[in-house]
């Protein structure tokens, strides 16, 4: 299975963006699903996305701009434990393909 490339996002690219990526990171190594994961800041996202394309963006906010056919998820529930399970069951889903 190729490595899947993960771009995880916030206002700051520091604190959400990095209890994320922790919690995601886990989640990956317990389906033995392998992975590149890198944080950056929402508004950095465009130009990271028009530069090397990742499978799937999870992010602390809503990102208004158009990322093309690069999924998107919002990661709140990994900060709030509040629709953790359906999050998890939308990234296995994007990331089986």
């Amino acid at each position: 299975m190729n490595r899947k490339r993960i771009y995880v996002c916030c206002g700051t690219g520091i604190a959400t963006s990095t209890v994320i990526t922790k919690k995601v990171s886990e989640f990956l190594d317990d389906e033995q699903i392998q992975y590149d994961i890198s944080q950056y800041i929402v508004s950095d996202i465009p130009s990271k996305v028009a530069n090397k394309k990742p499978d799937l963006v999870i992010s602390s906010t809503t990102i208004s701009a158009d990322l093309g056919d690069v999924p998107v998820i919002l990661g709140r529930s990994f900060l709030t434990g509040i629709g953790k399970d359906q999050t998890k069951a939308e990234i296995l889903a994007i990331l089986s393909n």
